[in-house]
Formats: C-alpha cells, sequence, structure tokens
C-alpha cells in the first residue's frame, strides 16, 4: 500500500473529506473526534490511536451511520489497508521504544527489600504499617499507573524513615546499622563482638572464686592465651622441620609467628635466655612444664587488674600493668637445719650476674648476722 504524502492528498482525504467529516469537523467533532485536522500525512502518524479506533469502527460498520451516505466497498478496503499501512510504518519506526514509563515509586516488597540490603539488617520491615499494593489490570503489583501516592502514604513514608534511622550507629569513619535502637543495645553488641574475638584464640582460665554477700562466682573465667598449646605446636614443628597450619589448629597465626621467632632468636637477653636453652632441649610433651615456667614470669612481669575496677577512682588505667622484678635491696632470711652441737654447718653466699655480663655490677652485703631464740 501507498503511503506517500502525495496518495494521501490524492485518494484518502477525499474520502474522509465525503464520508466522515461531515460529523467529525473541528466544528463539530462529534464523540470528540475530529479528523478534519489531519491536513498532512505527518499529522496522522503523531496520533496513532486516533487512527486505530478509526479501523474499529470502519471494520464493524459503525461508521458512516447507516443514514449517511456510505463508502463504495474498494474505497472501504483501501482506506482500512492505507490506516493499517501507515500504523504498521509507525510500529517500525518505533520498534524497541517501550512507550512512555510512569514515574513510580518503589512496590512495598521492593521498598523492604531495598532497606534491608542499604542497611544489611534483615529484620526491618519499613512497609509493615503501609496499605497494600493494589494490581494493575494486567495483575502485576509494580506498574506504574497502580502504584498510587497520597498524602497519608507520605508521612507513613517519613515515619518510616524515621524508624530506620533509629537503627544507624554512628562511628568515626561513618555509620552502620543495627538490629537494635537503643544505647545499652549497641553497647552489649560491641562487647560481645570483642568477646568474641578474644574468645576465638583464648581459652577459659586464671578463674579465681568471690564471695559477694553470700553470693559465690568466679572472675576470670576468659582471655587467657593457651601458652601450652602453642608450645605444643611449635615442639612438633621442631621435630617434623616444617611449620604447621595454624588454621588447622584453631591458634592465633600472628601469636604463634611472634612465639617461635622469640623462641628461635639468638639475640642474647638475660631473661628469655634461661628459657630458650630450655626450648632447644625440649620435646614434644614437654610444653605444659615450659609453660609454667614462662606463666611465673607472666606474673612477675605483668599485673593482671580487674577489668571492672578500670576508670574508677584510684583504679588501674589497664587491664594489664607492667611490673619492674628488678630490686635494689632485699632481705634474705634462711632457717638453719637442726643439727648436733658437734656438727659445723657451712654457709655459702654467692652472686653471679643475670647473663648479661658483671660489667658495671656489685653486690653488698650488709649485717649478715646468725639470730636464734634467746641468744644474743
Amino acid at each position: 500500500m501507498n503511503t506517500s504524502p502525495a496518495f494521501f492528498e490524492k485518494s484518502i482525504r477525499p474520502v474522509l473529506k465525503d464520508y466522515c467529516l461531515t460529523c467529525h469537523s473541528t466544528e463539530k467533532q462529534k464523540g470528540e473526534l475530529d479528523l478534519e485536522r489531519f491536513s498532512s500525512l505527518s499529522e496522522v502518524k503523531k496520533h496513532p490511536k486516533i487512527w486505530q479506533g478509526v479501523i474499529e469502527q470502519i471494520s464493524l460498520d459503525e461508521m458512516p451511520p447507516k443514514d449517511k451516505p456510505q463508502p463504495t466497498a474498494g474505497q472501504r478496503e483501501q482506506l482500512l489497508a492505507w490506516v493499517n499501512a501507515v500504523l504498521d510504518e509507525i510500529a517500525l519506526a518505533r520498534a524497541g521504544d517501550p512507550g512512555p514509563v510512569v514515574l513510580r515509586r518503589l512496590s512495598n516488597a521492593e521498598y523492604t527489600y531495598t532497606i534491608r540490603d542499604l542497611t544489611g539488617v534483615e529484620s526491618l520491615d519499613p512497609a509493615k504499617e503501609f496499605p497494600v499494593d493494589s494490581a494493575s489490570g494486567e495483575g502485576f503489583m509494580n506498574v506504574g499507573n497502580s502504584l498510587v501516592m497520597s498524602p497519608s502514604l507520605v508521612t507513613k513514608y517519613l515515619d518510616a524513615a524515621k524508624d530506620v534511622t533509629s537503627h544507624a550507629v554512628l562511628l568515626p569513619d561513618g555509620i552502620r546499622f543495627s538490629p537494635k535502637n537503643t544505647r545499652r543495645d549497641w553497647t552489649e553488641e560491641l562487647l560481645a563482638e570483642i568477646r568474641g574475638t578474644y574468645r576465638e584464640f583464648t581459652d577459659k582460665g586464671g578463674g579465681t572464686s568471690v564471695n559477694l554477700q553470700g553470693i559465690r562466682f568466679d572472675t576470670k573465667d576468659g582471655g587467657v592465651l593457651p601458652l601450652d598449646k602453642y608450645l605444643a605446636v611449635l615442639l612438633e614443628e621442631k621435630v617434623a622441620g616444617r611449620k604447621s597450619s595454624p588454621a588447622t589448629n584453631g591458634l592465633s597465626a600472628k601469636y604463634l609467628k611472634t612465639l617461635r621467632e622469640t623462641l628461635n632468636s639468638r639475640q642474647p637477653n638475660f631473661l628469655l635466655d634461661p628459657i630458650r636453652a630450655r626450648w632447644r632441649s625440649a620435646k614434644p610433651g614437654d610444653a605444659a612444664t615450659l609453660a609454667k615456667e614462662i606463666s611465673q614470669w607472666q606474673h612477675a612481669l605483668w599485673k593482671f587488674n580487674s577489668v571492672g575496677h578500670i576508670g574508677k577512682k584510684n583504679g588501674p588505667g589497664a587491664w594489664m600493668e607492667p611490673l619492674t622484678p628488678v630490686q635494689s635491696k632485699q632481705e634474705l632470711r634462711l632457717k638453719l637445719p637442726a643439727t648436733s652441737e658437734a656438727k659445723e654447718i657451712t654457709l655459702y653466699l654467692t652472686t653471679s650476674d643475670a647473663g648479661d655480663g658483671n660489667k658495671g655490677d656489685f653486690v653488698v652485703w650488709e649485717q649478715p648476722r646468725f639470730v636464734a631464740p634467746g641468744q644474743p
């Protein structure tokens, strides 16, 4: 079918003028339809929906009315063929174009899942107070024409936003969201994370029994590194001649590396050298004995405070505080074994360096004496 502008002027427009414009002119516009305004082919192509209606009315013999002049069968067929051809051209020119897309809000489900994805909190349900989304004629609930927005719904969106923001926790470098919305709960969450971090590589130990107003309970029930386990792994490494994987034994890779380097170091240290000597001669099974010796030095070099007293008046500043075991003056008392009067007892007093050499060292023995009951 010829769809040129010339064919429209020569063959189509005269048919419209003779059989359609009597009722559907710009002046009369019966049925609110004005066909007189289509003075060119370009105007026709701007309003395809109107011409879809024209095809429907002509095909059903609704137009022209029975009491009006009728086109011939050839004119009718030509007009229908021409309109269909023009509509096909319009469809081909707009192929791939979905037409106008209505700007819409998210459906209740989309809004809920979006908030959960953005916050990472699966328990949030911001749309619980929203009215149920209505379905469109196609049966879908995410069509823009069916997702209306009313003033009351805007208020519900604002209330939902306030509820979501109440779960926001301010951080030094940003924000995070919590399933809870109180400061106490946020604090408990952080403490649980910290405890979980320590619990991953520590054991219960170092507990002491406390009687508080008749209630007995143990304190310090966690946070102690299982030193014997680390030493056992290192002793097995020494025998096998290769390093083990901390991931397979539940130990901290960082601490295991630090302990391995410290024990194998050759750098002189008067405190560590005796322990290193025992380490070099130790065998699998000696881990507990070696750990006990190291533990004695831990308590000599560090003071372990009660966490609950930190921050209080005259309280400790930290859980662990360093101690200095070196003393410039010390009193020695030795109990002499009982013996017969005829037997002599010899007492030897000796001193030596601490393994770091005796340069600059000196010892002064003051007031050595024997003390006995009833004796001057």
